[in-house]
């Protein structure tokens, strides 16, 4: 009896941990998931291999094997050479090693035969990268060099996304809408390759009007507003004339209808002259001198 409950438990023992991987004291993570390991292991199936560098994919630095093994399905068992993991993070050693990759989206292609590769125990590595814009497509080189042994290089490709703010409407906005707030919506990120068509800056939002109704969640384009007339011929404005040093104000007439930003033409009663000034607020022209 006794005998038939020790194999049992061996027995479950062996099923609780159908799957065991091995890791190198220093290992990379990049690429993605795609079913493959390229260390030792043991009765592993390809859905295990995944989940083990799902895991993986999100540590950085020197990490424990049984903080890995807590994460991991009771199956997956994991054995290091020690209690502790050097890992690097690819994402995380690109932005450490590049400083004007800040941050920026990236999208790496994998490039070795895993998604994982063993980093040298006594030896160094490097990241060398062409042409080194961090803008669109750029070539990664990775050089490992273990002392006593050749040299090698893997090469392979990161896409890079710049970000820029965008604008997310919160509520819905009737068209013609006027006086508008910040409170009506919410800073969102959208690639930098959207620059222009997207309002990028709510600084200005009140001078504006909506030429169409806008609904909840659409992002806010520069052609859903329309300046609204802060100025029109023959009001009376404020004048101000100004430069890094001076400013002067005084009174004029204005010659033009025009909104935030245009460029006019006013008159100034008291000297007789016209001069072309810049809307910057209701009923009130700057001349730069």
């Amino acid at each position: 009896m006794k005998m038939a409950l020790f194999y049992f438990v061996l027995s479950f023992a062996a099923r609780a941990y159908a799957c065991e991987l091995y890791l190198p004291q220093k290992l990379l993570v990049t690429g993605s998931a795609n079913g493959s390991w390229p260390f030792e292991s043991k009765g592993c199936a390809d859905s295990q291999f995944d989940e083990a560098y799902n895991v993986l994919r999100d540590q950085d630095g020197e990490i424990p094997v049984a903080r890995l093994q807590a994460a991991l399905l009771p199956n997956i068992r994991v054995v290091g050479k020690s209690n502790v993991v050097q890992i690097t993070n690819m994402p995380h050693l690109i932005r450490k090693t590049f400083a004007d990759v800040g941050d920026a989206g990236m999208q790496i292609d994998n490039p070795f035969q895993g998604n994982l590769i063993a980093l040298p125990d006594n030896g160094e590595f490097s990241l060398h990268c062409h042409p080194c814009q961090f803008s669109g497509e750029e070539v990664m080189r990775l050089h490992l060099r273990n002392f006593g042994e050749a040299s090698v290089d893997h090469t392979f490709q990161v896409k890079f996304s710049r970000f820029i703010n965008g604008y997310k409407v919160r509520r819905n906005i009737p068209a013609f809408t006027t006086n508008l707030s910040n409170d009506s919506f919410e800073a969102v990120k959208i690639p930098a390759s959207s620059f222009g068509q997207y309002l990028t800056d709510l600084t200005q939002i009140k001078y504006f009007k909506t030429n169409k109704t806008l609904r909840v969640g659409d992002i806010l384009r520069t052609s859903d507003l329309v300046p609204q007339t802060l100025v029109k011929a023959g009001d009376r404005v404020e004048l101000v004339f100004e430069n890094s040093h001076i400013k002067v104000k005084s009174q004029a007439l204005s010659r033009q209808n025009g909104g935030i930003g245009d460029s006019i033409e006013v008159w100034n009663q008291a000297n007789g002259k016209k001069y072309i000034g810049i809307i910057k607020d209701h009923k009130s022209v700057v001349v730069e001198l």
